[in-house]
């Protein structure tokens, strides 16, 4: 496996987590925030399965980690502004209840990072951007 394609494992692997965090999707997280309740939880799961499925060819497909980056985007910002009101009350969720009080207290960081990954892929790899085409080889295949 690739260093590309391990980025991609890595990052299914920090969604996935979403299952330990919530709970097994018991809507702990949900009562924080309605964007992490069970279906935005499960939701959470399918974008971390999905870049699961490009981990071995995302070089053919550079616009699906522009989206995923833009995603990501989306849940960075999200957590940016949740901290700007609620940053105060993190210690004392922490002490209430670990679980959900660790989880708003970093999943941004694990996105923002994402981010900036997703959006180096689709970067790297631009001139296949609309035409998918492959104009060098793909370091993810041999030979």
């Amino acid at each position: 496996m690739d260093r590309i394609s391990a980025g991609f494992v890595l990052a299914a692997l920090y969604n996935i987590c979403i299952i330990l965090f919530s709970k097994g999707f018991s809507g702990d997280l949900g009562a924080v925030d309605p964007l992490f309740g069970p279906g935005g939880c499960v939701g959470v799961l399918l974008w971390g399965l999905a870049y699961l499925a490009l981990a071995r060819s995302y070089s053919s497909a550079p616009a699906v980690a522009l989206v995923f980056a833009l995603e990501k985007l989306f849940y960075g910002v999200h957590w940016l502004l949740w901290l700007k009101d609620h940053s105060g009350k993190l210690r004392g969720m922490i002490e209430s209840d670990y679980l959900t009080g660790t989880f708003y207290s970093i999943y941004g960081t694990g996105d923002l990072v994402s981010l900036i990954f997703f959006g180096w892929v689709a970067w790297r790899y631009r001139d296949r951007l609309w035409t998918g085409s492959q104009a060098e080889q793909d370091p993810g295949r041999p030979g």
